[in-house]
Formats: C-alpha cells, sequence, structure tokens
C-alpha cells in the first residue's frame, strides 16, 4: 500500500485562500523579496517555475517554499515581513511562502513578450492534458479493480497470497498500459506463484483504458485498493531546488536582524 502525500490536502486549502492571497502576492513590499528570489534561483528552475500554472504552485510548497520559510519566515528572522502578511491576516508559515512564490510567478510572468506567451500556454496546455489523462486512467483502473476483486480473491484462495508480504492483496506491483489503452505489461510483487500470475493475468489483460495521446505508455501502481496513481504525474513538472541564499547574508529587507540573529526568546524553527 503506498500512501499519498500531504501536499495533496494541502492543495485544496491553498485553492481556497489562493483566491484571496493574490492581491496579497501583486503588493509592491514583495518586490524586494521576489528580487532576491530572482537572484538566487537559478535560470533553468525559475523558468519551470514561469511556465507552470497558477494552480500548480502549491507543488513548491516543500524543497523551494522550505528555503523561504527558513530564510525569511521562522525564528522571527524578519520581523517587518511577519508583520505584513500579520495585517494581511496570514499567520501560517506556509501560507506566507505561498504568497511570496505567487509574487515571483506574477513578476516572471508579467513581462512576457507574445511569442513567449504563446510557448508558455503551449506548455502550460500539454501538461494540463496530461494531469486530465492521468485522472481519467486513474479512475477506470479503480473501477475496473472494484469490478474484479472478487475474481482476485479467488485466484488468491487457490494459488497463495500476490506477494511475500502476507497482509498485501495487491495485485501487482505495476502495469504498464500503452497509449491504445491495452495493458503491456504485468509487474507482480515478489512472491507470487508462477500459477498465481498465470490466474491474475487472465483478469488484467483484459482491463481497456482510455486511449491518450501525449504519452507512449504510462505506469499504474496502487496507492491503496482500489485507488490506483499514474507514476509518470510525479513527473509532470521537473524538481525545483531550494533558493540558493548566501550565508550569511541580510535575511531581512526592511528590519534589523541578521541571519542567525534571531529576537532573544524566540526559538529558530529550521525544516527538513
Amino acid at each position: 500500500m503506498r500512501s499519498l502525500t500531504p501536499i495533496l490536502l494541502i492543495a485544496l486549502a491553498f485553492g481556497c485562500a489562493s483566491r484571496t492571497d493574490s492581491k496579497v502576492a501583486e503588493d509592491a513590499f514583495l518586490r524586494p523579496y521576489v528580487g532576491q528570489l530572482k537572484k538566487t534561483t537559478p535560470p533553468a528552475d525559475l523558468d519551470k517555475i514561469k511556465t507552470m500554472a497558477e494552480s500548480e504552485l502549491i507543488l513548491l510548497l516543500h524543497g523551494y517554499g522550505t528555503g523561504i520559510r527558513n530564510q525569511w519566515l521562522h525564528g522571527n528572522r524578519d520581523p517587518q515581513l511577519l508583520r505584513f502578511f500579520h495585517d494581511k491576516g496570514i499567520d501560517d508559515p506556509e501560507a506566507a511562502s505561498m504568497v511570496i512564490i505567487q509574487a515571483l510567478w506574477y513578476d516572471l510572468n508579467i513581462s512576457l513578450s507574445p511569442g513567449e506567451r504563446a510557448s508558455v500556454d503551449k506548455k502550460r496546455a500539454s501538461v494540463a492534458r496530461k494531469r486530465a489523462n492521468y485522472e481519467r486512467l486513474e479512475s477506470e483502473c479503480e473501477a475496473l479493480l472494484k469490478r474484479v476483486k472478487d475474481e482476485f480473491e479467488r485466484c488468491y484462495e487457490r494459488n497463495g497470497p500476490p506477494s511475500k508480504n502476507p497482509v498485501n492483496r495487491e495485485p501487482f506491483f505495476q502495469l504498464l498500459v500503452g497509449k491504445t489503452g491495452h495493458v503491456r505489461e504485468i509487474v507482480f510483487f515478489e512472491g507470487a506463484s508462477a500459477d498465481l500470475k498465470e490466474c491474475l493475468e487472465k483478469i488484467i489483460m483484459q482491463f481497456t483504458f482510455s486511449a491518450f495521446t501525449d504519452d507512449e505508455q504510462v505506469t499504474l501502481y496502487i496507492l491503496e485498493f482500489p485507488r490506483c496513481r499514474i507514476a509518470e504525474r510525479d513527473t509532470l513538472h521537473s524538481s525545483i531546488s531550494s533558493p540558493n541564499f548566501p550565508a550569511g547574508g541580510n535575511a531581512s529587507f526592511a528590519g534589523p536582524l541578521a541571519i542567525g540573529h534571531a529576537r532573544p526568546g524566540v526559538p529558530h524553527l529550521y525544516e527538513r
């Protein structure tokens, strides 16, 4: 069984909050912070952020967002920035870091030429189309697994469990599906007997999914029976590292505190 990352739960909350926070992200107060991010983020990563849809910025909450929080939002490192957000009704560091990321995204997109805008829109449309396809395939996978669950159980009764793990009841480790919607390959768990594989294969090879065009094939796995996930969903955006803030630099643009000098009595908080 594989679990969803907590970021999916946070995404829902961000989707609601972003409608309110978008005006905050355009506030001139944040421009120096945006300027610092543009200096400390590799150009290739800035390009990735620029081409993301605004709704996908939540994917930067960890990693890139962690760097922002450790630099400016934890340990009272920038009192005036914290006061700015408090006055806007934003006291959660994660929400504040997302507003700063939004501000950067706005800045990167505001000056695009018509040609650049067309290129960015094309990339966003491709990602959106793939994501929609993946969601549809995941839904179809769940429906198929529900439909044949009893058949799987009969296979287990006759031929033993599907893996070395006695509590695992998932029929496959991975399912490779071609662009026509037909199953190309079944990857079973270690420990499944040859007879069980044959029994399960007869069922699974009859699965038919919707055809798709943006990938030659996709890889399905089971999060928690019968919920499925497309592995390629996690590669729609390549990883973006934390900003390369200079060690020992001034963390505050308006306040008096330098990096590493929190107000007495206020502990430093760091994230991994």
